[in-house]
């Protein structure tokens, strides 16, 4: 084989490798076909305090500051000689700062340490048109869609394209969103479905959600109690 050929040969085999590694085309989904869009992966969060934990407050040279008090339903603890703190919504190094600040200005430099000693249960509640009206336990990717399942699913009255879900701040303040989640079962698109935290409620209407405020008002504070709540009312889905 002549230099030529093999300069050609080598530029032929370097094309061919080339088309081969570079992106294909890609081709068009049969008609009506909705391509699969999967959850974005959870970023692993750092614990944070729920009313119902138990906690074990304990001071190095200072014992008689120790302390195992467990969360009120107001998200506050009482620490003996130090008063209340809020402890929903910190973690265990949150709460431990805000500890440690106010037994500064008695105590010099003081040690202690806050562990997260019995966790309280992590739910949230389905009601309205279900087969079984309840709680549901939170586990880690939990959605409104699979938590309706978990109850036996819908019923036929159910107005599944305006679903509420209310989700309760650690100060009381509630967001109420509603979604639409037949679109969600007809086409597979689950971005029209949320992921749950601990004490929503997933409320499955008969008829069209207006005004969630009010609904709230007439269903969910049966269920659970509000106190003094703000809402952000927003339409997903639709």
């Amino acid at each position: 084989m002549t230099r030529d050929r093999i300069f050609i040969f080598a530029l032929a085999v370097t094309a061919i490798m080339a088309s081969s590694c570079g992106p294909r085309r890609q081709e068009p989904l049969p008609y009506g076909q909705i391509p699969y869009y999967p959850p974005a992966a959870q970023k692993a969060q750092p614990y944070r305090v729920s009313a119902g934990d138990r906690l074990n407050v304990k001071f190095v040279y200072h014992d008689e500051l120790n302390a195992t008090p467990q969360v009120r339903p107001d998200g506050r603890v009482t620490m003996p000689g130090l008063g209340v703190f809020q402890a929903t919504g910190l973690t265990p190094s949150d709460l431990e700062e805000a500890i440690y600040r106010r037994a500064s200005l008695t105590l010099r430099d003081p040690e202690l340490s806050v562990i997260v000693t019995d966790k309280s249960e992590r739910r949230v509640y389905v009601g309205g048109e279900v087969r079984r009206p309840g709680y549901v336990p939170l586990t880690p990717g939990m959605t409104a869609l699979r938590a309706i399942f978990e109850r036996g699913g819908y019923l036929n009255t159910a107005k599944v394209d305006n679903v509420l879900v209310v989700n309760i701040g650690d100060d009381g303040q509630y967001e109420a969103n509603v979604l639409n989640l037949r679109k969600v079962l007809e086409t597979g698109d689950i971005r029209g479905d949320t992921f749950l935290t601990a004490h929503d409620v997933v409320f499955v209407p008969k008829t069209a959600v207006a005004n969630a405020d009010l609904w709230v008002n007439q269903y969910i504070r049966e269920l659970i109690p509000i106190r003094e709540p703000t809402t952000r009312f927003e339409t997903i889905g639709q």
